[in-house]
């Protein structure tokens, strides 16, 4: 019954190809997000939770159905030795017990067992799906920095590239006694930083290749398999603003953790409900048979067998228990109030986290749009050094220096498209409105 409460109780979106999300540029992430809800190992482990609160649930249950038990001994040599008796007699046994119990009245706590674990079940699944709502935007973040890692990487090795080019030139120079060993200096430290800086840079790729594997539950990325760009965005601007107005006007906004604290407070309730009704009588129907044997006279082999057939009614019935419910009443209050204030607090606090999450997703979509600005003209001022270049107005020196300039500015407007995404991501995540939940079992 894994996630089977989830369909009644969390709508989940379809997915929305029109949406700002990575996974509409990324047809590859995609695939991703979807199969890390079987095989990322925090959704193994929240899987595992909830297959042991469907055993609970099954547990909770089972005080509503009749219990059969009972108990049968065979003696094939008992030797009963009597005083009213010559001599010991050896003689074989068989006697047994055998019942059904099925509870008649317990003022309504066998019930309320029951819906307890319904409920606990659902908070698990719910716990479930809020986790796979965080991790997805974690693994969205991550894919997003690979791309840049990868930019970052090529644009070291460019920049390695373009010092051991100066420092080559600069080295015939010193050979050819053109330049000093001090002017050696500033080419071979340029050179060494580059080096150092793409070791870095390479150690840093790999790292966040193998951690995203880890967090997926998924081989190691080949760098085929990394986008080596991230698209300009801006044509997806969708109306968010009615989104949060929808959201916004609900009395209790959807989310997981809401409904969490909404069905931790029904099941204190009925805590509290068991526990007002833990020193009254509960009563039970008994259906059962039973068989002995015995011998009442001075003859041993005067025996009889005994076998009885019952039906009948028991009552059980704590009469004193130290005060211990009085204190369980008291704790299950307690943590009822606390409960409900937190529920207040979260209802309060989601329409205020929305509202700032909404001018985020402005912010960084003008932050991108300046970005995109500036890549634009970098791209033109790259196209026309490479035109002086061409006709001798500008040195190969001068369009390393542009074309270092431009990889800057290149990936500045990848991290920003890629804040924009995951601004947005989140925004839609909170409003429940991810695409991505749609990967949550039906």
């Amino acid at each position: 019954m894994v996630f089977s409460a989830l369909t009644a109780l969390y709508a989940q979106p379809t997915y929305n190809s029109s949406l700002p999300v990575p996974e509409t540029y990324f047809p590859a992430l995609k695939g991703i997000l979807a199969s890390a809800v079987s095989q990322s190992p925090r959704m193994v482990a929240r899987n595992a939770e909830n297959a042991v609160a469907e055993g609970n649930r099954i547990v909770m249950r089972a005080g509503l159905l009749p219990s059969f038990g009972g108990y049968a001994n065979y003696m094939p040599y008992d030797r009963q030795v009597r005083s009213d008796l010559p001599e010991a007699t050896n003689v074989n046994r068989l006697n047994y017990n055998f019942s059904i119990t099925q509870p008649l009245f317990h003022w309504g706590a066998l019930q309320n067992n029951n819906r307890i674990g319904q409920l606990q079940l659902r908070m698990t699944e719910g716990l479930t799906a809020e986790g796979y709502r965080l991790l997805v935007q974690e693994i969205r973040g991550q894919y997003l920095g690979l791309v840049l890692k990868k930019n970052f990487l090529a644009r070291a090795q460019l920049s390695l590239k373009i010092a051991q080019d100066n420092f080559a030139v600069s080295q015939t120079k010193f050979e050819k006694k053109v330049i000093s060993e001090a002017d050696m200096f500033m080419p071979t430290v340029n050179r060494d930083q580059a080096q150092l800086a793409i070791d870095r840079a390479t150690e840093d790729y790999a790292n966040i290749k193998s951690v995203f594997a880890k967090l997926c539950g998924v081989p190691v990325l080949e760098d085929s398999a990394i986008p080596d760009e991230i698209p300009d965005v801006s044509e997806l601007n969708p109306a968010f603003e009615p989104m949060l107005a929808s959201y916004t006007s609900q009395q209790e906004p959807d989310s997981y953790a809401l409904k969490n604290l909404g069905d931790q407070i029904e099941v204190e309730k009925l805590n509290y409900k068991n526990i007002s009704t833990r020193l009254y009588p509960k009563l039970n129907l008994l259906l059962g048979t039973s068989q002995d044997q015995q011998s009442y006279s001075t003859n041993i082999a005067n025996k009889y067998q005994v076998t009885d057939y019952f039906v009948g009614l028991q009552l059980n019935w704590t009469i004193f228990d130290g005060f211990a419910q009085k204190g369980s009443a008291a704790a299950s209050l307690a943590r009822r109030r606390q409960l409900e204030q937190s529920f207040k607090d979260t209802a309060a606090n989601l329409p205020e986290t929305a509202r700032s999450q909404y001018k985020q997703v402005g912010y960084s979509r003008r932050s991108m749009e300046i970005a995109n600005r500036i890549l634009v003209s970098s791209t033109g001022a790259l196209r026309d050094k490479k035109a002086d270049a061409g006709r001798g107005l500008a040195s190969e020196t001068d369009v390393n220096t542009t074309r270092l300039s431009y990889e800057d500015t290149r990936i500045n407007a990848y991290t920003a498209r890629s804040d924009y995404l995951m601004k947005s991501a989140e925004f839609l995540s909170t409003l429940q409105q991810d695409p991505a939940l749609a990967n949550l079992p039906k």
